[in-house]
Protein backbone atom coordinates (compact mmCIF):
# COMPACT_ATOMS: atom_id res chain seq x y z
CA UNK A 1 0.00 0.00 0.00
CA UNK A 2 1.49 3.54 -1.14
CA UNK A 3 2.00 5.91 1.87
CA UNK A 4 -0.54 8.23 0.82
CA UNK A 5 -3.33 5.58 0.48
CA UNK A 6 -2.26 4.55 4.08
CA UNK A 7 -2.69 7.74 5.75
CA UNK A 8 -5.50 8.44 4.21
CA UNK A 9 -7.30 5.42 5.31
CA UNK A 10 -6.10 5.84 8.95
CA UNK A 11 -7.07 9.83 8.85
CA UNK A 12 -10.89 8.10 7.12
CA UNK A 13 -11.03 5.22 9.75
CA UNK A 14 -10.42 7.99 13.13
CA UNK A 15 -13.14 10.33 11.63
CA UNK A 16 -15.32 7.76 11.30
CA UNK A 17 -14.63 5.95 14.19
CA UNK A 18 -14.83 9.24 16.39
CA UNK A 19 -18.24 10.01 14.36
CA UNK A 20 -20.03 6.73 15.22
CA UNK A 21 -19.09 7.39 18.95
CA UNK A 22 -20.55 10.57 18.98
CA UNK A 23 -23.42 9.09 17.60
CA UNK A 24 -23.92 7.13 21.26
CA UNK A 25 -23.87 10.48 23.07
CA UNK A 26 -26.45 13.36 23.37
CA UNK A 27 -24.17 15.57 21.60
CA UNK A 28 -26.87 16.70 19.18
CA UNK A 29 -23.79 18.78 17.09
CA UNK A 30 -21.91 18.30 14.25
CA UNK A 31 -18.50 17.57 13.67
CA UNK A 32 -17.45 21.29 12.73
CA UNK A 33 -18.95 22.80 15.55
CA UNK A 34 -17.35 19.75 18.02
CA UNK A 35 -14.42 21.17 16.32
CA UNK A 36 -15.14 24.90 16.47
CA UNK A 37 -15.54 24.01 20.43
CA UNK A 38 -11.93 22.66 20.82
CA UNK A 39 -10.72 25.63 18.68
CA UNK A 40 -12.01 28.02 20.67
CA UNK A 41 -10.76 26.38 23.93
CA UNK A 42 -7.43 26.54 22.54
CA UNK A 43 -6.91 29.95 20.97
CA UNK A 44 -6.26 33.24 23.67
CA UNK A 45 -8.58 35.66 22.49
CA UNK A 46 -10.27 33.46 20.07
CA UNK A 47 -12.23 35.54 17.30
CA UNK A 48 -14.00 35.22 14.20
CA UNK A 49 -11.25 35.76 12.29
CA UNK A 50 -9.16 33.27 13.96
CA UNK A 51 -11.63 30.44 14.00
CA UNK A 52 -11.92 31.35 10.06
CA UNK A 53 -8.13 31.47 9.38
CA UNK A 54 -7.23 28.09 11.02
CA UNK A 55 -10.47 26.34 9.36
CA UNK A 56 -9.35 27.90 6.09
CA UNK A 57 -13.21 28.52 5.59
CA UNK A 58 -14.88 31.30 4.02
CA UNK A 59 -16.45 34.03 6.85
CA UNK A 60 -19.46 33.38 5.75
CA UNK A 61 -19.92 30.18 6.94
CA UNK A 62 -17.84 30.81 9.97
CA UNK A 63 -20.48 33.61 11.01
CA UNK A 64 -23.26 31.15 10.53
CA UNK A 65 -20.93 28.53 12.47
CA UNK A 66 -20.47 31.21 15.19
CA UNK A 67 -24.29 32.28 15.22
CA UNK A 68 -25.62 28.66 15.50
CA UNK A 69 -23.04 28.23 18.58
CA UNK A 70 -24.68 31.57 20.35
CA UNK A 71 -27.70 30.02 19.73
CA UNK A 72 -27.53 26.68 21.09
CA UNK A 73 -25.47 28.39 24.34
CA UNK A 74 -22.41 26.88 23.92
CA UNK A 75 -20.26 30.10 23.00
CA UNK A 76 -20.84 33.55 23.90
CA UNK A 77 -19.21 36.85 22.27
CA UNK A 78 -17.87 39.20 24.30
CA UNK A 79 -16.78 42.75 22.97
CA UNK A 80 -12.91 42.95 22.86
CA UNK A 81 -11.17 45.50 25.01
CA UNK A 82 -8.25 46.01 22.55
CA UNK A 83 -10.51 46.11 19.29
CA UNK A 84 -13.84 47.38 19.98
CA UNK A 85 -14.76 46.03 16.15
CA UNK A 86 -13.89 42.48 17.37
CA UNK A 87 -15.79 40.24 19.53
CA UNK A 88 -14.01 37.57 21.72
CA UNK A 89 -15.62 34.32 21.40
CA UNK A 90 -15.40 31.63 25.07
CA UNK A 91 -17.07 28.30 25.68
CA UNK A 92 -20.00 28.49 28.02
CA UNK A 93 -20.52 25.89 30.81
CA UNK A 94 -22.68 24.13 27.95
CA UNK A 95 -19.78 24.51 25.69
CA UNK A 96 -17.71 23.24 28.09
CA UNK A 97 -19.47 20.58 28.78
CA UNK A 98 -19.75 19.25 25.32
CA UNK A 99 -16.04 19.76 24.72
CA UNK A 100 -15.02 17.31 27.19
CA UNK A 101 -17.63 14.63 26.40
CA UNK A 102 -15.63 15.22 22.80
CA UNK A 103 -12.21 15.44 24.29
CA UNK A 104 -13.22 12.12 26.36
CA UNK A 105 -13.94 10.39 22.73
CA UNK A 106 -11.53 11.74 20.97
CA UNK A 107 -8.83 10.14 23.82
CA UNK A 108 -10.54 6.69 24.07
CA UNK A 109 -10.39 6.47 19.98
CA UNK A 110 -6.75 7.36 20.53
CA UNK A 111 -6.41 4.64 23.20
CA UNK A 112 -7.40 1.83 21.04
CA UNK A 113 -5.71 3.11 18.01
CA UNK A 114 -2.28 2.93 19.76
CA UNK A 115 -2.84 0.29 22.45
CA UNK A 116 -0.09 -1.97 21.03
CA UNK A 117 2.09 0.41 20.33
CA UNK A 118 5.16 1.22 22.69
CA UNK A 119 5.96 4.58 23.98
CA UNK A 120 8.94 5.10 22.10
CA UNK A 121 7.00 4.12 18.85
CA UNK A 122 4.47 6.79 19.97
CA UNK A 123 7.07 9.62 20.36
CA UNK A 124 8.51 8.96 16.90
CA UNK A 125 4.94 8.75 15.40
CA UNK A 126 4.37 12.42 17.33
CA UNK A 127 7.36 13.59 16.14
CA UNK A 128 6.92 12.48 12.41
CA UNK A 129 3.38 14.12 12.70
CA UNK A 130 4.45 17.29 13.45
CA UNK A 131 7.15 17.30 10.78
CA UNK A 132 4.47 16.33 8.28
CA UNK A 133 2.10 19.47 9.76
CA UNK A 134 5.31 21.96 9.53
CA UNK A 135 6.16 21.06 5.89
CA UNK A 136 2.44 21.68 5.18
CA UNK A 137 2.79 24.86 6.93
CA UNK A 138 5.73 25.72 5.30
CA UNK A 139 3.87 25.88 1.64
Amino acid sequence: MKFNDALFNLLNTIRNTILSEIKNTPLALAPMQLKSLKIISQIDACTGQKLTDFLGRDKAQINRLIKELVENDLVRKVQSEEDKRSQILSLTESGKRALEIFVEIEERVFFDMLKDVSDEEKEIFKKLVLTFKHNLDER
